[in-house]
């Protein structure tokens, strides 16, 4: 949808207007590369909801899971998990409990404060990421492999870039 919105935006302002504001041919490249990062976000969105579906996941259930796997048997309370997955409270609430329901992982009080609940993975969401994480690693490998080892360095460092830009916007 956003790169619908960049595309008509694009050709109802054509080039005329857009010298009026500065280089032309800068700000039709910079409206290009949203249209093309916007877009190959979306494919990358359907060839990941696919890559995870074979497993039971979503990439909601693999953020929280991963998270919780990298803390061990220690887990996160709620709203440690909430802030890392930067989700609301509600949000949180929701995809533990279907977690739960799916024996993926368990909530418990928190033994230095009883008010709050402490997540941890569950033995057999702990046996689904030992055997996930190596195939994710080669998927994520072979979604990269239409880059050389230098060109990923410079497109790590662009987008780098790009996100310490996005704090002046």
């Amino acid at each position: 949808m956003f790169t619908i919105m960049l595309i008509c935006l694009q050709s109802r302002l054509g080039v005329r207007k857009i010298q009026k504001n500065g280089d032309a041919l800068d700000r039709n490249l910079s409206t290009r590369a949203m249209v093309e990062m916007t877009s190959t976000w979306d494919a990358l969105e359907d060839v990941f909801s696919m890559h995870f579906a074979r497993y039971g996941l979503s990439s909601a259930k693999f953020n929280a899971l991963i998270r919780l796997y990298m803390t061990g048997d220690r887990g996160l309370t709620q709203s440690e998990l909430g802030k890392k997955m930067l989700v609301s409270r509600a949000n949180i609430t929701g995809l533990i409990e279907r977690l739960e329901k799916e024996d993926l992982v368990v909530r418990g009080a928190d033994p230095s404060d009883k008010r709050v609940f402490r997540v941890c993975l569950t033995d057999r969401a702990v046996m689904l990421m030992n055997a996930f994480l190596p195939a994710h690693n080669n998927f994520m490998h072979k979604v990269m492999s239409a880059f050389d080892r230098h060109e990923k360095e410079v497109f790590i460092a662009l987008l780098e870039k790009l996100k310490k830009g996005l704090e002046s916007v």
